[in-house]
């Protein structure tokens, strides 16, 4: 199933994303037009200088992201890992079940792999964080080359493309937590989830290729919007001034409203197909391919986070071992 068949087949999921931010991004716009209405009055009235000016507007813009980082964690974080979910599932089997939404069947895969979102959220965050630690290290590993003419700027792209595609790269790995649970297989998210780093270290130069047209997709469309909403903004702002002063300070706001823009719409539209064709990606080149030991000893070398995602595996390993003899009524030996 290709890319766009796979974006297609799950669009409940992206019209959801884009309603969500789409009021989000009303609401940072309303908000930061009544925080300039304020701060105008308050000049009005106190003959602040200009530096309050961007005082409250940075105010304003850090306010929006921390707003914008509890709405993508406690909001929007289930309908992603649903949509993870989807995918993983129209991959494997072509379709989804029938008789319920794509959205609640997405959630209620979210509960059944992971028993929560928390425990998704945690396992998400730990397998970002060694998967970053590993690529810096490949990477290392490659500016050994760096006598080979010319050698120093291949890595040095194909290391930026490896850091932008990272952000998708755990969302891929949670798919394959996904499917060994489909599978049925009695092992705890966290041993998947350490099986999935390895079988990603062991394949990303397959994974290269899918890489680089999602950092190019995500590049050539956040500059696109951006400047299709930036100069429209721009000249709104110059034709309601009425001085240089005010140009330039409603210039500045432009430009802080065509970055909204574009954030809710890279957050809306471009993530989630660019986490399609990762997850796509990576299922296909992981099919029929089975972790190394001898690539997961040198992991525990190189990434104490993956060193923890590996004792946190063992851990689990061993409750699930000790439920499984009581359950039989067995009486594990000393």
């Amino acid at each position: 199933m290709s890319v766009v068949q796979l974006v297609m087949k799950t669009m409940p999921f992206l019209i959801s994303r884009i309603l969500v931010y789409a009021l989000f991004g009303l609401i940072s716009f309303l908000f930061l037009g009544l925080m300039i209405g304020i701060s105008i009055l308050l000049f009005r009235w106190f003959e602040f200088g200009a530096g309050f000016f961007f005082f409250i507007i940075a105010a304003t813009f850090f306010t929006v992201l921390a707003g914008l980082r509890f709405l993508e964690r406690y909001v929007l974080y289930m309908v992603k890992v649903g949509h993870i979910a989807v995918i993983t599932e129209l991959l494997r089997t072509g379709k989804v079940p029938e008789g319920k939404s794509q959205v609640a069947y997405g959630k209620d895969q979210v509960v059944n792999n992971f028993g929560s979102a928390n425990v998704a959220f945690v396992v998400d965050k730990i397998v970002y964080a060694a998967v970053r630690q590993i690529q810096r290290w490949m990477m290392r590993v490659g500016n050994f080359l760096g006598f080979i003419p010319g050698a120093k700027n291949i890595i040095s792209i194909i290391s930026k493309i490896m850091e932008v595609s990272l952000r998708y790269v755990d969302e891929a790995i949670l798919s394959y937590i996904m499917v060994r649970k489909s599978e049925g297989k009695e092992e705890s998210v966290w041993k998947s989830a350490c099986d999935g780093v390895v079988l990603y270290a062991q394949s990303w130069k397959k994974i290269i290729m899918t890489a680089a047209g999602i950092v190019a997709f995500v590049y050539v469309l956040n500059i696109g919007v951006f400047l299709i909403t930036v100069f429209p903004l721009m000249a709104l702002a110059n034709w309601i001034a009425n001085s240089a002063g005010v140009a330039s300070f409603l210039g500045y706001i432009a430009v802080v409203g065509a970055y909204i823009i574009t954030s809710m719409v890279k957050r809306a539209l471009i993530d989630p197909v660019a986490t399609v064709a990762m997850v796509r990606a990576y299922q296909l080149n992981i099919k029929d391919m089975e972790p190394s030991m001898d690539l997961q000893a040198k992991l525990l070398k190189v990434s104490g986070k993956f060193k923890s995602l590996f004792n946190k595996s063992k851990e689990d390993t061993h409750e699930i071992a000790a439920t499984t003899q009581d359950e039989k009524g067995i009486t594990p030996s000393v």
